[in-house]
């Protein structure tokens, strides 16, 4: 006997992923503000002591400058210095701000994720703007080290205190989110593994799932091992994601005991798209694929 894929069916399945999907995208971009903020708040840290006692770790950031940077002259390396030192003071009471919030509560998810400021600046947007400024800063203070030029610390407006006060709460809050992301990956493994199990749906498309679940698998080794959200399959940059764009195979019909079906009426570009959408990064919707058909 032949059994066609209902797309009803399908649709369903779908739409239960995008929901997860979408709830992720938001801790995502919680956490990443968050990880922004926590290195961003430790490079002010740094900052703040002479570059005599620079720790380890910043003089690990020098390696990012480029090569422009890193052969010019002293006094124009100090010049840049001081502009991003006094930009760094101009912001860093806003970061606070946004450093103190409760992640649990919507509405301050809301006011991260989605508002802006009075110039109409995106907080995540200032968030790494931000980050780049502080570390920027951190890795001229230590070019300017090794071309034996000692600098002072910097005369951060408010104390090392209140600084590492706001890191222990952000510590706290990453941890919550790192949890809620397992925990919607895990979610989304369950709704993948009932799609796998449907017999309805052909061995090809079966196989590109167990391959999104194989990457989830490895998100969730990465979440527990600490590494930045960024490094999850799905923070991925489109061109990181293997496209199934050219994979041959004809999700509208199935085999079942060597009969072919005849095909659904409905084009076979539903099913393709729901192949595309599965490995695209989490920010990618459902509708975004099926406007690029």
């Amino acid at each position: 006997m032949t059994t066609p894929i209902e797309n009803t069916e399908l649709r369903s399945d779908i739409s239960k992923i995008e929901q997860k999907r979408q709830i992720l995208e938001k801790i995502v971009d919680i956490t990443r503000a968050i990880e922004s903020m926590q290195e961003s708040l430790n490079a002010v840290l740094v900052l703040g002591v002479a570059s005599k006692d620079l720790p380890k770790d910043a003089l690990n950031l020098y390696s990012s400058l480029s090569g422009s940077l890193r052969n010019l002259p002293v006094n124009k390396i100090k010049e840049y210095y001081s502009n991003l030192e006094i930009l760094v003071k101009k912001q860093l009471n806003k970061i606070l701000g946004y450093s103190g919030v409760n992640f649990s509560e919507s509405d301050d998810i809301e006011f991260i994720t989605l508002s802006s400021d009075s110039e109409g600046e995106n907080p995540l947007d200032l968030l790494d703007s931000f980050k780049r400024t502080a570390q920027t800063a951190v890795s001229l203070r230590v070019l300017l080290r090794k071309r034996g030029v000692q600098t002072p610390g910097s005369a951060i407006p408010v104390t090392p205190e209140v600084i590492k006060q706001h890191l222990n709460h952000l510590e706290v809050e990453e941890t919550n989110q790192r949890g809620k992301i397992k925990n919607k990956i895990e979610e989304m493994q369950q709704e993948i593994g009932g799609m796998i199990e449907n017999p309805a749906y052909p061995e090809a498309m079966k196989s590109m799932l167990r391959d999104v679940v194989d990457n989830l698998d490895q998100d969730l080794a990465q979440l527990a091992k600490g590494a930045p959200v960024e490094r999850l399959s799905f923070v991925a940059d489109a061109e990181e994601i293997v496209s199934v764009d050219e994979q041959e195979f004809d999700v509208e019909e199935i085999v079942i005991d060597a009969v072919v079906a005849e095909p659904v009426s409905e084009p076979a570009g539903f099913s393709q798209a729901a192949a595309r959408w599965l490995n695209s990064p989490w920010d990618v919707s459902w509708d975004d694929v099926r406007k690029d058909q």
